[in-house]
């Protein structure tokens, strides 16, 4: 029961990565995750000791995170308990596609040093790249996603993606936001076959990042800003394009 509750509570944690992580300064992590944030520090002392332990996560972005002893890093690098690293569906080969939104969100995720701790500091994280956006498309990315379910022995919970993809790269004759691209359909199929909760930022329609409008088999997240002190106004990035 307490390692339920435990994949419970990690995955209500992955639906404020995206919230976290796109705009996020390294100095206030901290603040994020506590009482003013998520709360999610008091999560993770005693009773509740809620930290991610026995429960595997995933992550797919354009790039990827470095991870010691597999990569060039500086002396000042913070090393991240990255359980493996893949390019589509192979091992990361050293010092490639680097991204540094994929290492800021895997921080988010489970970073375990004392001052700047993530989420679930205690989880294991399997993380993968699709690659450059000039020669991968939502094929690619639907391979990438499913190569990271079928780790650990299809034994990940859930798998947090930081894009979604733009009808301009649809590649259907009249593509619309009906729940029939690709990736939305792959994502459907993965969340189902798979057991696995998807937590997406971005969706299929126009702009930077717009209003989430075709949703996946599992959760879409957007971010606020506040308004008179509360965060209760859809941030300006979401509004940049109408939504459809």
């Amino acid at each position: 029961m307490m390692e339920l509750l435990r994949m419970k509570q990690v995955i209500l944690w992955l639906t404020a990565i995206n919230l976290l992580s796109f705009s996020l300064p390294v100095v206030a992590l901290n603040e994020s995750l506590s009482e003013k944030g998520i709360d999610v520090q008091r999560l993770q002392q005693a009773p509740y000791n809620l930290q991610g332990r026995k429960i595997s996560i995933g992550q797919v972005e354009i790039g990827r995170p470095k991870k010691f002893a597999l990569d060039k890093v500086s002396p000042l690098y913070k090393k991240l308990p990255i359980a493996r690293l893949f390019y589509r569906n192979q091992p990361a080969q050293p010092n490639t596609y680097i991204d540094n939104h994929a290492m800021m969100v895997a921080s988010v995720m489970i970073s375990n040093q004392k001052k700047w701790g993530g989420i679930a500091p205690l989880a294991n994280l399997y993380s993968g790249a699709v690659g450059s956006l000039k020669n991968a498309g939502q094929p690619e990315e639907c391979l990438t996603t499913q190569n990271i379910a079928l780790q650990n022995s299809g034994n990940v919970r859930a798998i947090n993606l930081s894009f979604g993809e733009s009808l301009a790269r649809d590649k259907r004759e009249n593509p619309q936001l009906d729940g029939n691209a690709l990736l939305t359909q792959c994502l459907d199929w993965s969340a189902r076959t798979h057991n696995v909760l998807y937590v997406v930022a971005g969706n299929q329609g126009k702009g930077g990042i717009p209003i989430p409008t075709d949703n996946y088999n599992g959760i879409t997240t957007a971010y606020s800003m506040r308004k008179n002190g509360i965060f209760r106004k859809v941030d300006f990035a979401y509004l940049s394009v109408s939504p459809l």
